[in-house]
C-alpha cells in the first residue's frame, strides 16, 4: 500500500511541480506572459485538490484501485494531447483540467487508503508515502530540463505522458480497499470542518502553500534571471525535492520524542527561514542553500499534515476529510503564483514573487502556533455525526 501511495505521488507531482521548468519555452511557443502561463500551473494543483473531497469521496466507497486506474489514463491522454495542443486555451484544456483531474483521482484517495491501513506506526507510513512527491521533483525536474534542451518540450511531455501511465497501472494494480472498509461506520465530517483546530490547520496550509507554488513555478526562472542556466535551476527545484525526503522522514521519524503537532509547527519555521535566504541569493551556491532548506520544511509540513489531521480528528471518513483540507493547497495555487506572475511582468524584477512568498510563510507560522493538539473521541464522533 505505501509502495503504491509512493508511486503516485512520485507521479503526480514529478509532473506538476516540475512546471516552472516547462514555463518559458511554453511561454514563448504559445506567445503569452507568465502571469497568464503560470495559471496553468494554478488549474492543475487547484482541481487536485478541488476536487480532492469528490475522489476522496469516492475512493472511500468503491475503494482506492478503481479510482487510481482511472488517474492513469487520464494522466497519459492528458501529457499526450498537451504535446498536439497548438493554442493556450488547447494547453489550458489537456494540461490544466486533463492533468489536474488525473491528480485528484490519484493522490489524495492512495493517501487516505495508508492512512487507514495502518494503525502502528501510520505516521511513518505516511511519511514514506508522501516523500514519493519528493522523489518525483528531485528525478523529474533535472529530467525535464535535459529532455527539453534535447528534444522541446512538446516531445517531452510525450515521453512523461507513457511513463506515467505505466507507473500509475503499476500502483493501482498494488493498491486495495482497507481490510475494515466494509465495517466502516459511515459519519458525516462536517462537524470536524467546524472546529477552531480545522480552521487553523487549514487556513495555515493555505499559507503555506501559497509559498510553496511560487517557489515551484518561479525559482527557474529567477535563476536564470541571475545568469544560472537551465539545467542548473532544474537542479534547484531537485534539490528541493530531495531535501522534502528528509524533512518528511526525518522530521516525522522525531515526532514520537518532540509530539507530532510540535514537529509539525517545527516545520514552519523551516519553511520561513529558508525565504529569509532566498532574499539573499545573488549566487547559485545560496540558491541551493535555499533549495535545501526550503525543502526540508515543505516536506516536513506536507507528510505530517495527514498525520496531524488524523490524530485531531480520527481516521473515520479520512479520505473525505483529507479532501476538504487540502482545497486550502488549491485556494493557494490560485492566488500565489498568478499574483507573483503579475507582478513579474509589471515590474520585470523577479524579486517580488520573494517578498510575496515570506510573507505567506509568516502568515502560516502565525496560524499553525495556536493550534489544538486535542483529538475528538469516538462518541463525540458519532453523536455529531447522527446529529
Amino acid at each position: 500500500m505505501v509502495a503504491a501511495a509512493f508511486l503516485g505521488a512520485v507521479v503526480v507531482f514529478g509532473v506538476s511541480y516540475t512546471f516552472g521548468v516547462f514555463l518559458k519555452p511554453m511561454a514563448a511557443d504559445l506567445h503569452v506572459g507568465h502571469a497568464i502561463m503560470s495559471t496553468l500551473f494554478s488549474l492543475v494543483t487547484a482541481l487536485t485538490f478541488f476536487l480532492a473531497p469528490f475522489t476522496g469521496k469516492l475512493a472511500d466507497r468503491y475503494g482506492p484501485r478503481p479510482i487510481l486506474g482511472t488517474g492513469a489514463v487520464l494522466m497519459t491522454a492528458g501529457l499526450l494531447l498537451t504535446a498536439r495542443a497548438r493554442s493556450f486555451a488547447a494547453v489550458a484544456l489537456t494540461y490544466g483540467i486533463g492533468v489536474g483531474c488525473a491528480s485528484a483521482f490519484i493522490y489524495i484517495p492512495a493517501i487516505s487508503a495508508v492512512g487507514e491501513w495502518f494503525k502502528k506506526q501510520r505516521n511513518m507510513a505516511l511519511g514514506i508515502a508522501v516523500s514519493g512527491i519528493g522523489c518525483g521533483t528531485l528525478v523529474a525536474a533535472p529530467l525535464s530540463a535535459v529532455l527539453i534542451d534535447r528534444y522541446g518540450w512538446r516531445e517531452s511531455f510525450v515521453i512523461f505522458g507513457w511513463a506515467s501511465g505505466a507507473l500509475l497501472l503499476i500502483a493501482a494494480a498494488l493498491m486495495a480497499r482497507p481490510p475494515a472498509g466494509a465495517e466502516r461506520i459511515k459519519i458525516s465530517v462536517i462537524h470536524k470542518c467546524r472546529t477552531s483546530a480545522f480552521g487553523f490547520l487549514y487556513i495555515s496550509l493555505m499559507f503555506s502553500g501559497v509559498a510553496v507554488y511560487i517557489a515551484f513555478v518561479f525559482i527557474p526562472a529567477y535563476a536564470a534571471d541571475i545568469g544560472i542556466s537551465r539545467v542548473a535551476a532544474a537542479a534547484v527545484i531537485g534539490y528541493i525535492g530531495a531535501a522534502s525526503v528528509v524533512g518528511r522522514l526525518g522530521l516525522n521519524a522525531l515526532a514520537p520524542r518532540f509530539g507530532l503537532v510540535t514537529t509539525y509547527q517545527a516545520s514552519f519555521v523551516i519553511l520561513l527561514a529558508s525565504y529569509a535566504l532566498w532574499l539573499m541569493a545573488r549566487s547559485y551556491p545560496l540558491l541551493a542553500v535555499f533549495g535545501l532548506v526550503m525543502g526540508v520544511g515543505y516536506g516536513g509540513i506536507a507528510a505530517m499534515a495527514p498525520a496531524v489531521a488524523a490524530e485531531l480528528f480520527g481516521v473515520e471518513g479520512l479520505g473525505e476529510l483529507l479532501g476538504i483540507l487540502t482545497t486550502g493547497f488549491g485556494a493557494a495555487c490560485l492566488v500565489g503564483p498568478p499574483l507573483a506572475g503579475v507582478m513579474v511582468d509589471y515590474t520585470h524584477d523577479y524579486k517580488w514573487p520573494v517578498f510575496l512568498a515570506f510573507g505567506a510563510a509568516l502568515l502560516a507560522l502565525a496560524l499553525v502556533i495556536p493550534l489544538q493538539r486535542r483529538r475528538e473521541q469516538p462518541g463525540d464522533e458519532r453523536a455529531a455525526g447522527a446529529a
